[in-house]
C-alpha cells in the first residue's frame, strides 16, 4: 500500500475502498473482454524462458530516450519569488507526510537548473519531462496573479535544455493544484475547467515557440483515486463513490478543452503535440481457465486504464463495463451510492480524439483472482500490445512517460525498458519514447523522502543537495548511447581458412628490452637505465645494460628475421641513443648509423621496417626537467621525430609515435596523457605537412588493452564496468584521436563527479580547448593495437582517496582459474577475447584499418626450447583474428591488416626476464609459425 502511495498504481486500493468491488460479475461486455482475451491467449502458452528471454536488439532510429521529474517533487522554493501555496505544500505543513517531511526545499532544483541540465547531458538524454508548478506561475491559480519570476525560471530551464540539444516535454498539471483553487472546491468545482484551459493557453503562448511536446495531466487516475477517493493524497477527501468520479469527469473535460485550445490557436504555427499520461498496471487472470478470474482482470483494466483512455481514445464516453457495474450497484441500494457523471453528446464529441499521443506510465503487473493479487514484472509488453489494439492502432504513437522502481536507502534502482523493445520488435507496437522515472531522487508524496526513484542520489541531509550518479544512471546512459541492446557475438568452433594475400605478418621488439649497449658509443642514459640501476626496483636487480646485445648482433637478428619469413619488423628507436640529451644539439652519429644499418638490412631482405619513435625509454636528461609532465617535451619530441623522418623516412613508410602511452614507469596521471596526446598530434601534423607527400608513409600510435567480460552479464553494473574498463584503457587515447578530439564521455563524467565529491576546485582530468580537439582529432592513419589477454571485471565502489586512475574506474579485475596461465601474473591465454576486442574496435571507431602490433605469451626464462604452450597460444589467437575477418564481418569486412607477434628475442619486464621469444636457439615454434605464413 505504501508503494502505491508513491507510485500511484494500485487499483485494488480503489476497488477495495469502494462498493464497486462487491459487484463481481453482474454485467458481461464481450467486446473489450475479447480484446483482452486475445492478448492473454497470445501469451498463454509462452514458457517462462521465452517470456523472460532478454532481447538483444536496438530501438528504431529516432527513438526518444529521456527522464522525468515533477515540480513539487524536486523544485523546492515553495514560497520564493511570489510562488503561491499548492495543495502539496499545505498537505506537508499539516504533517500528513512520512516523518513530517515537506517539499519546502526538496532537491532545490529551483536554484539548480544548470546542475540538473548538466546531469541530463551526462545521461545523454534526448528528452526531459518536467512539470510546471501552476502556483509558481499563477500564485492564486488565475492569470491575474501572474508571476514573472516563475515564468523566468521555466524560460531558463527550457532554454538550457534546448542549448544542450535536449527536447523539453512539459506537463501542465502534475498533482500540485494551487491551494487558492482548492479552497473554491478544486476539481469538484466545474469552473476549474475554464480556469485550467486559461492556464494552459498562457503556457502555450509563453513557451510554445520552444516546447513541442505537451502533457495536460500526469496520471489523473492518481489525482481522482488518492486525492478524492481514499484521501491519502491532498486534498485528503475520502469519497470514493462520488468525489472520485466527479473529479475524473472534470479532468477529462479540462484535458479536452486544453487540447482544443492548442489545436485551434497554436498548432498551425507551433507544430507541437498535446497528450495525456495515464498510469496503468497490466492485469493477468491468475487462473486463465477461471471465468471469474478472467472477468476480475477485465474489471481491473477498465477501472484503471479504461476510465480515462476510453473517453479520449475510443468514443468520448466511459467503458460500458464501468457504467454497467455502477448502474447495477445503484439498483441494489435504496439511494444511489455511486454517482458517475455522464457526458452529453456534444461533450463526447469534444472529448473523443483529444490526444496526439498515448502517454503511459507503468510500474508493475499483477496476477488477478477473486481472492488475491500477486505482482509480476513482465506485463509491459502485453500492456503495450493491448493499448495498441484497443486505443491507438497505427495512427497514435505510444510514449512510455514513466517507468522505474523505488529504493528506500538512496541505493540503486532498476528500469525495465527492455520489455518495450519486445513489443516494438516482436509485436509491431508503435512505441516512440521511453522516459525513466526519475532524473533525481525527490519528494514522493505521502512517503516523503523514504522512497527514492532517482537515477541520481540526492543527499537530503546536505544543504547543498549534492547529486551523485547511481549505477543505473551509467547503465541508462550506455543504453541511450547504443539505442538499446546490440547483439552479442557467440564464440565459434575453430575456424579454418586463410588470410588475404596482402596480409602482413611480423614480429616486434623494443630498444631497451633487447639492444643493451646502454652507454656504448655516446648513448645517453634513459629513464629505464636509471630505474633498473636502483637496487630493488627489478627482481634479482637485473638490468637491461646488455639485454640481448642486439646493438652488437645486428647480423644475427636480420638472419633470424629472414629465416622466419616475416614481412614486417616492428622495432623502436632509442631516443637517448640518437639524442643523448634528448635535444637535437646532441646528435650521436654512431646511434644514427646503427639504425640506418638495421633499416637498410631489413629493406634488403624485403622486410618492411615499422618504426616506433618512443617505447617508454625517455632520455633521463628530459625526465630531470619533469618528463612528460612538462609541456616543453611536446616541442622536443617533435624535434626528435622531425629528425627521424628526415633521416630515415626514405626507407621507413610506417611510423608509430608512441607504444602503449598508458604504460609509463611509476604512474600515469591524466596530465601526462594530456601531454602525450598533444605531442602525438604535433608529430603527426609535422609528418603530414613536411614529409607525407614525398615519403608516402603512414603514421599512428600503438594503443593497448585487454578484452574484458562482465562477471555477471545480466547485471547492468558489471556490463557497465566492462565498458568503463575499455573506455579508460583504450578510449582514453583512441576517443580523442579516432572520434572527436576529446576523452570518452563516461571518463569525463566519472572523473568529474569524483573530483566534485573530492571537493577539488577543478576536475583532475584536463580539458582540451576547441582548437586542441580539432588538432588532435583524426591524427592516425590506421588503428594499432597491442593485446595479450582477457579479464573479468565487476563493479566495485572504490574510495575517493588517494586520488587514483585505478579507483576512478570503480571496478575490480580477476581471471577465471580455468584459463591457461603464463609467466606473467594475470596474463592468461584467452583467445576468444581477441575476436571480441577487434569487433568492439570496429564498431566503436568506425571500422578503421587495424594493425595488431603486439600479441604473445610469456614463459619462464629457463623453459625448454620446445615451447608447445606458445604454439597453442598463437594458433588460437591467430584463428580468432581470422574469425574477425572471415566470420564476424562476412557482410562488412573487418579491415585488419597486420599481425605482429611479440617478440623476436627474450625481453625484459618489471618481473625480470620472461621470454616472448619467437626465435632463440631455433625453437620448434619457428617451423609452425613459418608454416602459418
Amino acid at each position: 500500500q505504501d508503494k502505491g502511495l508513491a507510485m500511484g498504481y494500485d487499483v485494488n486500493e480503489f476497488l477495495n475502498y469502494s462498493p464497486i468491488h462487491a459487484i463481481r460479475y453482474t454485467v458481461f461486455v464481450p467486446y473489450v473482454l475479447d480484446r483482452l482475451l486475445i492478448i492473454w491467449k497470445t501469451f498463454a502458452n509462452q514458457s517462462e524462458l521465452e517470456r523472460d528471454t532478454f532481447v538483444h536488439d536496438v530501438f528504431p532510429n529516432g527513438f526518444l530516450w529521456g527522464t522525468s521529474t515533477g515540480s513539487f517533487s524536486v523544485e523546492g522554493g515553495w514560497a520564493e519569488d511570489g510562488k503561491g501555496e499548492s495543495i502539496w505544500d499545505r498537505f506537508g505543513h499539516q504533517n500528513h507526510v512520512h516523518m513530517n517531511q515537506t517539499a519546502n526545499v526538496a532537491c532545490d532544483s529551483y536554484h539548480k537548473t544548470d546542475y540538473d541540465v548538466y546531469l541530463l547531458r551526462g545521461l545523454q538524454s534526448k528528452l526531459y519531462k518536467f512539470s510546471i508548478s501552476w502556483a509558481r506561475i499563477f500564485p492564486t491559480g488565475i492569470r491575474d496573479s501572474f508571476s514573472l519570476q516563475g515564468v523566468n525560471y521555466y524560460n531558463k530551464l527550457i532554454n538550457s535544455l534546448l542549448d544542450s540539444n535536449i527536447e523539453p516535454m512539459v506537463t501542465l498539471f502534475h498533482w500540485d493544484l494551487p491551494q487558492a483553487l482548492q479552497d473554491l472546491g478544486g476539481w469538484q468545482n466545474e469552473s476549474i475547467i475554464d480556469i485550467f484551459a486559461n492556464y494552459a493557453d498562457f503556457c502555450f503562448a509563453t513557451f510554445g515557440d520552444r516546447v513541442k511536446l505537451w502533457i495536460t495531466f500526469h496520471e489523473p487516475w492518481v489525482i481522482s483515486y488518492a486525492g478524492y477517493g481514499t484521501g491519502q493524497h491532498p486534498p485528503g477527501i475520502a469519497d470514493p463513490g462520488v468525489a472520485s468520479f466527479k473529479v475524473a469527469h472534470s479532468i477529462i473535460k479540462a484535458h479536452a478543452k486544453a487540447w482544443h485550445v492548442y489545436d485551434d490557436k497554436y498548432r498551425s504555427q507551433q507544430r507541437g503535440k498535446v497528450g495525456i499520461v495515464l498510469n496503468s498496471d497490466w492485469a493477468e487472470p491468475k487462473t486463465p481457465t477461471s471465468s471469474e478470474d478472467v472477468k476480475a482482470a477485465e474489471r481491473y483494466m477498465q477501472f484503471m486504464l479504461g476510465w480515462f483512455a476510453h473517453p479520449i481514445f475510443v468514443n468520448g464516453d466511459y467503458p460500458d463495463i464501468l457504467k454497467s457495474q455502477i448502474q447495477q450497484k445503484n439498483q441494489q441500494c435504496v439511494s444511489a451510492a455511486i454517482l458517475l457523471p455522464s457526458f452529453s453528446e456534444e461533450e463526447k464529441s469534444l472529448v473523443k480524439g483529444t490526444a496526439d499521443f498515448f502517454g503511459l506510465s507503468h510500474y508493475t503487473s499483477r496476477l488477478i483472482s477473486t481472492a488475491a493479487n500477486d505482482m509480476v514484472p513482465w506485463g509491459l509488453r502485453r500492456l503495450l500490445k493491448f493499448i495498441s489494439q484497443e486505443y491507438t492502432g497505427t495512427g497514435i504513437p505510444i510514449y512510455i512517460a514513466g517507468n522505474g522502481v523505488p529504493t528506500n536507502d538512496g541505493g540503486d534502482s532498476d528500469i525495465f525498458f527492455y520489455y518495450s523493445l519486445t513489443a516494438i520488435k516482436l509485436d509491431a507496437v508503435d512505441v516512440q519514447t521511453y522516459i525513466a522515472r526519475s532524473l533525481i531522487d525527490g519528494f514522493e508524496g505521502p512517503m516523503g523522502y523514504s522512497q527514492l526513484f532517482g537515477l541520481h542520489h540526492v543527499n537530503f541531509e546536505d544543504g547543498n543537495r549534492q547529486r551523485t550518479p547511481k549505477e543505473s544512471a551509467y547503465f541508462f546512459s550506455n543504453v541511450i548511447e547504443k539505442n538499446g541492446f546490440p547483439s552479442e557475438f557467440e564464440r565459434d568452433m575453430y575456424f579454418y581458412g586463410t588470410f588475404r594475400d596482402d596480409f602482413t605478418w611480423g614480429v616486434s621488439t623494443s630498444a631497451y628490452q633487447i639492444e643493451g649497449g646502454w652507454n656504448a658509443d655516446g648513448k645517453g642514459p634513459s629513464v629505464w637505465d636509471n630505474f633498473t640501476h636502483i637496487p630493488g626496483n627489478i627482481k634479482n636487480n637485473e638490468t637491461g645494460d646488455i639485454a640481448c646485445d642486439s646493438y652488437n648482433k645486428l647480423a644475427a637478428d636480420l638472419y633470424m628475421l629472414k629465416a622466419l619469413r616475416v614481412k614486417s619488423y616492428r622495432f623502436s628507436l632509442s631516443w637517448p641513443r640518437i639524442f643523448p640529451s634528448g635535444r637535437n644539439d646532441s646528435i650521436n652519429k654512431q646511434g644514427v648509423d646503427y639504425y640506418k644499418r638495421l633499416i637498410n638490412g631489413l629493406t634488403a631482405k624485403n622486410i618492411t621496417p615499422m618504426v616506433t619513435l618512443h617505447h617508454w625509454d625517455l632520455p633521463q636528461a628530459l625526465q630531470d626537467i619533469g618528463g612528460w609532465e612538462n609541456d616543453v617535451l611536446i616541442e622536443l619530441f617533435d624535434s626528435f621525430a622531425d629528425f627521424c623522418f628526415q633521416t630515415f623516412g626514405d626507407k621507413v613508410k610506417f611510423w608509430i609515435t608512441f607504444n602503449e602511452p598508458i604504460d609509463n614507469p611509476g604512474y600515469a596521471p591524466y596530465k601526462i596523457t594530456h601531454t602525450l596526446l598533444k605531442a602525438h598530434a604535433r608529430v603527426y601534423h609535422t609528418y603530414d605537412r613536411k614529409y607525407r607527400a614525398s615519403q608516402k608513409g603512414v603514421i599512428s600510435l600503438s594503443l593497448n588493452t585487454e578484452w574484458v567480460e562482465p562477471k555477471s552479464p545480466d547485471d547492468p553494473r558489471d556490463v557497465e564496468a566492462a565498458d568503463r574498463y575499455l573506455q579508460f584503457a583504450l578510449g582514453w587515447f583512441a576517443h580523442p584521436i579516432f572520434k572527436n578530439g576529446d576523452y570518452p564521455e563516461v571518463m569525463k563524467w566519472r572523473v568529474g563527479n569524483r573530483s566534485e565529491l573530492q571537493n577539488l576546485p577543478s576536475f583532475r582530468l584536463p580539458v582540451f580547448t576547441v582548437e586542441e580537439r580539432e588538432y588532435i582529432r583524426g591524427t592516425a592513419d590506421v588503428f594499432c593495437i597491442n593485446t595479450y589477454s582477457t579479464k573479468i571485471v565487476t563493479h566495485k565502489t572504490t574510495r575517493l582517496k588517494p586520488f587514483s586512475y585505478e579507483y576512478d574506474q570503480e571496478l575490480s579485475e580477476e581471471v577465471d582459474a580455468s584459463w591457461p596461465t603464463s609467466a606473467v601474473s594475470g596474463m592468461r591465454a584467452v583467445a576468444w577475447g581477441l575476436r571480441r576486442l577487434l569487433n568492439w574496435i570496429k564498431e566503436e571507431y568506425g571500422n578503421p584499418p587495424i594493425y595488431i602490433t603486439e600479441n604473445g605469451v610469456g614463459t619462464q626464462s629457463k623453459s625448454d626450447v620446445d615451447d608447445t604452450s606458445r604454439i597453442f597460444y598463437y594458433k588460437t589467437y591467430i584463428d580468432e583474428a581470422l574469425k574477425g575477418i572471415g566470420v564476424i564481418c562476412s557482410n562488412g569486412s573487418m579491415m585488419m591488416k597486420d599481425f605482429h607477434c611479440h617478440g623476436l628475442q627474450a625481453e625484459k619486464t618489471l618481473e625480470s626476464y620472461k621470454t616472448f621469444t619467437l626465435l632463440s636457439s631455433a625453437k620448434c615454434q619457428m617451423v609452425n609459425h613459418a608454416a602459418v605464413y
